[in-house]
């Protein structure tokens, strides 16, 4: 899918062209693009025998990723944004592992880019070292690492094997969410990490604007975790998926409740301490301050007003730590 800036666009095709793989099919998709991407891409489909450049007219959800689907005839699948690149070399080494191991699922380490007002990159990784996932034990063991380490929720960028790429989407599983990652995971027969290869993505924004669906989402992609630990349940004895599963439920939590005190389009007083009431008393919430109460030692200042259900508290510490943050001060 191709949307923005004509820079961002190419940056991206560039990644992927300058990778040192011969065998390599690109699908570019564009939908609504602005003139000046569309023309570059054309050209640089013109000059390379390995693009196939196709339009999408079809606004909803997911269409871009079926036409490129449908378009594409490799035995591995990786899908990805315009503003979004692979570091030199990056997907030789995870075809190497794909082919080496058989994985259904080889994961990159991923590079959270953002940038200041001086436009110096500022970035967060999320190593994918380590990870080898081929049983249910080896689930139990590693799923904690996807889930708090933050991968689970990267999916672009991933490569999948064709039939289990093509299996997520028969299934009307929504790409980039928690719910599609843990449908391929429940589905996959080896699962592998490629600490060498780095995928740049766009960190996210979470105080540019208010957003009424974050919560939404957030306790939709907890519930798509809780599936996949009841599902290794017998494997889990010690609850180690669960409790990660509540920890990635309270992140996701304080994130919510920082874009509704922070953005500075943000809602009316009332409507705040509405909703804050409303994501502090729902029962899952509550599950999970029952689940951590005596293992939240390092989660911050929130965990207190969140437990004790106190909006007011929770706004006055969501923008202590946005202070404390700013200058440097740890808040855990």
């Amino acid at each position: 899918m191709v949307e923005g800036s004509p820079s961002y666009a190419m940056r991206a095709l560039e990644s992927i062209q300058n990778q040192d793989l011969y065998d390599l099919q690109i699908v570019v998709v564009c939908r609504d693009a602005a003139p000046g991407a569309r023309h570059s891409l054309q050209v640089a489909a013109d000059r390379d025998i390995h693009i196939d450049l196709i339009d999408v007219e079809d606004a909803k959800r997911g269409a871009c990723l079926r036409a490129g689907f449908d378009a594409s005839r490799g035995s591995q699948i990786i899908a990805m944004n315009a503003d979004e690149w692979f570091a030199p070399q990056a997907l030789s080494k995870m075809v190497d592992i794909a082919c080496d191991t058989a994985a259904d699922i080889v994961l990159p380490s991923v590079s959270l880019d953002r940038y200041d007002a001086h436009r110096e990159r500022h970035s967060r990784v999320l190593d994918a070292a380590s990870i080898a996932i081929e049983d249910e034990s080896s689930m139990v063991t590693g799923l904690p690492q996807l889930i708090l380490g933050g991968l689970v929720a990267q999916t672009s960028g991933v490569m999948y094997s064709r039939p289990l790429f093509e299996a997520c989407l028969s299934r009307g599983k929504a790409y980039r969410t928690v719910e599609f990652m843990a449908y391929a995971l429940s589905q996959a027969r080896f699962v592998s990490g490629c600490g060498d290869a780095c995928f740049h993505a766009v960190a996210p924004k979470l105080t540019d604007a208010f957003d009424p669906t974050m919560y939404a989402r957030i306790s939709d992609d907890t519930r798509a975790l809780d599936e996949l630990a009841d599902s290794l349940s017998e494997a889990d004895s010690g609850g180690r998926l669960k409790l990660a599963s509540q920890k990635f439920y309270f992140a996701g939590l304080v994130a919510c409740i920082e874009n509704l005190c922070l953005s500075p389009h943000g809602v009316s007083s009332i409507e705040r301490s509405a909703r804050m009431r409303d994501m502090l008393d729902a029962p899952r919430t509550r599950q999970m301050v029952a689940a951590l109460k005596d293992n939240h030692r390092g989660l911050g200042l929130l965990f207190g007003p969140i437990a004790s259900a106190k909006p007011a508290r929770c706004v006055m510490c969501t923008h202590l730590a946005a202070f404390l943050n700013r200058t440097g001060t740890k808040t855990a």
